[in-house]
C-alpha cells in the first residue's frame, strides 16, 4: 500500500486484531497477493533506530507468512509495549497474527 487514501480505508473498514504489542487492521483486496502496511508512530517509539526496528521485524514476519495469507491489505501498528518487549514475543505476536487472519479471513 503505497497511498494515505488505502490506509485509512483499511483502517476505517477493515477487521481489528489486536494484542499488547500490535493492532491490526485488515481488509480484502482485489490483488492477487496480501500486502503490507506499517504505521509505526513517532511519539510511540521516539528514535528513528526504535522505529526502523520494529519495522524491520515486522516486514520480516509479513515475508515469512505471505504466501500463507489470501489476499488482504494489512496495516500493522505498535503499541507502547512494543517498546521494551524482547524481539521473540514480538514475532510470536505477529506469527499469531497471521494465524488468526487465515481463520477469520
Amino acid at each position: 500500500m503505497h497511498q494515505p487514501a488505502e490506509f485509512r480505508d483499511v483502517k476505517r473498514r477493515g477487521k481489528k486484531f489486536a494484542d499488547a504489542f500490535f493492532s491490526l487492521s485488515v481488509l480484502a483486496n482485489h490483488e492477487t497477493y496480501p500486502r503490507l502496511g506499517l504505521s509505526i508512530a513517532t511519539r510511540t517509539f521516539g528514535t528513528a533506530v526504535a522505529r526502523n526496528r520494529i519495522k524491520r521485524l515486522a516486514r520480516e514476519s509479513f515475508r515469512l507468512n505471505q504466501y500463507a495469507l489470501p489476499p488482504v491489505d494489512v496495516t500493522v501498528s505498535a503499541r507502547e509495549a512494543a517498546r521494551s518487549a524482547k524481539p521473540a514475543d514480538l514475532r510470536a505476536s505477529l506469527d499469531a497474527h497471521w494465524k488468526s487472519i487465515l481463520k477469520q479471513c
